[in-house]
């Protein structure tokens, strides 16, 4: 049986819509962003680059198809993930120069390399926190590389060269500020930027990708104003700024004046008009924390006062859940983590005044013969 005629469109008559792949190709160089590169010589900033760019010239050709792919399944659920993790690939790639290799690829870092690569790092005192998020992005990856090639990838991290992280050694964790000190950072702010960055990260306790991430189409003025984030995970949340509600409507104010007669495009933006990026937001804390004397030889970084709001928040009676929810976390033991107990410290010491008790005549004896 002849098959019926079907009308042909003619050639240039409507414009070719674009293909999967080239959807696919824009989503994932789009979710992954820019960023400006650090040379790891003289650690300047260099001009602001794609991360897909980037990682173009830093792979070899397998190995970069293999991270696309990494990077765009949902083995890592949220844009600010993938984000942090090409970047710690970036810093991957500059080990594995150190060993000789011109280019990052698959197995170019040995089981034996990750050890002495941590003890040299144990060395130099990095946080066992920072070597086990940078060992996280290579383990993730190689295990996605043996599923996907269906082939036997010996993973360089294992258990063994891995640090184990104590969620309550509070030695190593995040450190935290009083509202004193954040009150401190305003009176050295130097600009409407670095007051709306201090705002914004303590105020929502959010993580400083959702703000870079944020657009101005994301700030709605209205009868209620409100701000669209996405947390992590791409949990939508919208925060309403209430026009009757004393602080909030000052803040708002202060964002549209930041925002300008801007209607689209990001929300926070440098003096050239560039969309600020996590590693921006770092250095306005870093050097408004330098200047206040806020942590005398740490870094303030916008995690720093993610903790310090919710420990406030502790400090203010608000209970465990609302805190939760409020920071985004899906288990309370995070949450916990974050909190500073205000009451650990004071115990500690009533425990061991009690100790000090039993024997504090010979301190006095002995106190007295050194004077």
């Amino acid at each position: 049986m002849p098959r019926p005629e079907v009308a042909q469109r003619p050639a240039g008559d409507i414009a070719l819509p674009p293909t999967r792949a080239e959807d696919a190709f824009a989503q994932i160089r789009e979710a992954l962003g820019e960023v400006a590169p650090r040379d790891p010589v003289t650690r300047e900033l260099g001009p602001r680059r794609h991360r897909m760019d980037i990682l173009r010239d830093i792979c070899r050709v397998d190995t970069f198809t293999t991270v696309m792919n990494w990077l765009a399944s949902s083995t890592i659920p949220s844009v600010n993930s993938k984000r942090a993790y090409a970047d710690d690939l970036r810093f991957w790639h500059s080990f594995a120069r150190e060993l000789g290799h011109e280019r990052f690829y698959i197995g170019c870092i040995t089981r034996g390399d990750i050890t002495t690569w941590r003890l040299s790092e144990e060395r130099r005192e990095r946080a066992d926190r920072s070597i086990a998020r940078r060992l996280s992005a290579l383990s993730s990856l190689t295990t996605f590389a043996a599923e996907e090639s269906q082939t036997f990838i010996p993973n360089p991290v294992t258990r063994h060269n891995r640090p184990r992280i104590d969620r309550r050694d509070e030695t190593t964790a995040t450190p935290m500020i009083e509202v004193e000190d954040l009150t401190d950072l305003f009176e050295w702010a130097e600009s409407l930027l670095d007051v709306v960055v201090i705002a914004l990260v303590y105020t929502f306790a959010g993580r400083v990708s959702e703000w870079c991430a944020a657009d101005v189409e994301d700030l709605h003025n209205g009868r209620t104003p409100a701000i669209d984030l996405t947390r992590k995970g791409d949990k939508g949340h919208q925060w309403q700024l209430p026009p009757g509600v004393p602080g909030l409507q000052e803040l708002h104010l202060l964002l549209t004046r930041l925002v300008g007669g801007r209607t689209t495009g990001p929300l926070l933006v440098d003096a050239q008009g560039e969309r600020l990026d996590r590693h921006d937001v770092d250095r306005i804390l870093t050097r408004l924390g330098k200047r206040a004397g806020v942590l005398p030889g740490r870094d303030l970084t916008p995690h720093v006062l993610r903790v310090s709001r919710l420990t406030h928040m502790h400090d203010d009676g608000v209970p465990l859940a609302e805190i939760q929810e409020f920071a985004g976390h899906r288990d309370p033991a995070t949450t916990l983590t974050y909190i500073r107990r205000r009451g650990d410290g004071e115990r500690r010491a009533r425990h061991a005044a009690a100790a000090v008790a039993k024997f504090r005549p010979h301190l006095d004896r002995w106190l007295a013969r050194t004077a």
